[in-house]
């Protein structure tokens, strides 16, 4: 075996390295109850020590290694502002995943986090993990099966089945994994009853059947990347336009707020109260802190669970600005391959999840925020 893809082997092993420890030490509910944080941080220092050792298995000009380093430069300084790691963590790892064929990584992520999953499930039930319970009206109860919350179970479900039928299609073009997505719909809707979820499964799965099965099967890759860039403008508008047009006074604002579950309404607080929109991001303490903040005699608990508007939050104008062309140039690489249909599905997949989550901007929820490299580059 080359040197190189010993080097790439242990790049791979350690992304599932960061996986793992993302998933095990920060968030199940062992994360609530015990300190990890020392622990989880030894395991993010060893994962990235084996991503840079497969950094070597590749070949970069002098252009691109300047262009790394002021990178990871700038996302060491946003997050330094909002005094978080995760930004400059996903943005190295993008960095050092780089020229790796996306379908590896897909498969060590859909392994690592298939296994943790189970593992993490197994043990709740048998009690060794809590898990946390949320009743809603209508005596609807949400289960996280040992994750951090019903969301994150119901997220891990969600990126599971994406990865699994990714995997089939690119294998065979198998088309029978898609109808996977029915029952884990029903399954997500009774467990965790995570809304968002639903919605973006769903999507993918009526996105996939007009693509597959209509004469928009015909679509040409250049009509894909003009929906995609339609889609990625129309998500990050509307979520700015919801924030800052918010008017409690309208009803018709008073249905779409009880719609998305009052995002429009606190994300709207945030900005205009808390965290005003800076240039190059700000400390947010107060954004998911759970024991709240006392307003008006009632404590509320601040949450941006919107992609767009946490990043210009926390990460600010610059770093939104960055993430729009870097998902852009990605997906339209996406895009013009041989698996041009499952991508189209996913990434719209994951715009719409983004508007009610926040958190499509880190790696250990979006994959697709790597590099996007496909060996075999025939047309569909």
């Amino acid at each position: 075996m080359k040197i190189s893809n010993v080097f790439r082997n242990i790049g791979l092993a350690g992304y599932g390295v960061l996986i793992l420890t993302y998933t095990v030490l920060y968030y199940t509910q062992f994360s609530k109850t015990i300190n990890l944080v020392n622990i989880g941080n030894i395991g993010k220092i060893v994962a990235l020590l084996m991503l840079f050792l497969g950094f070597f298995s590749q070949k970069y000009s002098f252009k691109e290694l300047l262009l790394f380093l002021g990178a990871i430069v700038f996302s060491a300084f946003v997050s330094y502002q909002n005094k978080t790691n995760d930004l400059v963590i996903t943005v190295i790892t993008i960095i050092l995943l780089k020229n790796i064929e996306f379908k590896k990584i897909v498969e060590i992520d859909f392994f690592v986090r298939l296994i943790s999953t189970l593992c993490i499930v197994f043990l709740s039930l048998l009690n060794y993990i809590p898990s946390l319970d949320i009743y809603r009206a209508a005596g609807v109860v949400r289960h996280s099966f040992g994750f951090y919350h019903p969301n994150l179970f119901g997220a891990y479900i969600m990126i599971l089945t994406f990865e699994f039928i990714y995997l089939g299609y690119t294998k065979n073009k198998s088309k029978v994994r898609i109808w996977a997505i029915l029952p884990i719909v029903l399954f997500v809707e009774k467990t965790t009853n995570d809304r968002s979820v639903v919605v973006s499964l769903l999507a993918f799965f009526v996105l996939y059947m007009l693509l597959r099965y209509t004469s928009l099967k015909r679509l040409s890759s250049k009509t894909f990347k003009f929906l995609l860039a339609v889609i990625l403008f129309f998500v990050s508008t509307i979520s700015i336009l919801s924030t800052y047009l918010y008017n409690p006074t309208i009803n018709l604002w008073i249905i779409i707020n009880k719609l998305l579950s009052g995002r429009p309404e606190l994300i709207n607080s945030i900005v205009k109260q808390f965290y005003p929109v800076h240039l190059m991001g700000q400390p947010t303490p107060l954004v998911g802190d759970t024991n709240g903040i006392m307003m008006n005699g009632t404590i509320k608990y601040l949450f941006a669970d919107n992609t767009y508007m946490a990043i210009l939050v926390k990460f600010g104008i610059v770093t939104f600005a960055l993430f729009i062309l870097w998902v852009i140039n990605n997906s339209f690489l996406m895009l013009s391959g041989e698996n041009r249909i499952i991508m189209f599905c996913w990434l719209v997949a994951m715009l719409l999840w983004g508007l009610s989550e926040s958190k499509i901007v880190i790696i250990q929820f979006n994959i697709l925020l790597l590099s996007y490299v496909e060996l075999n580059k025939k047309k569909e």
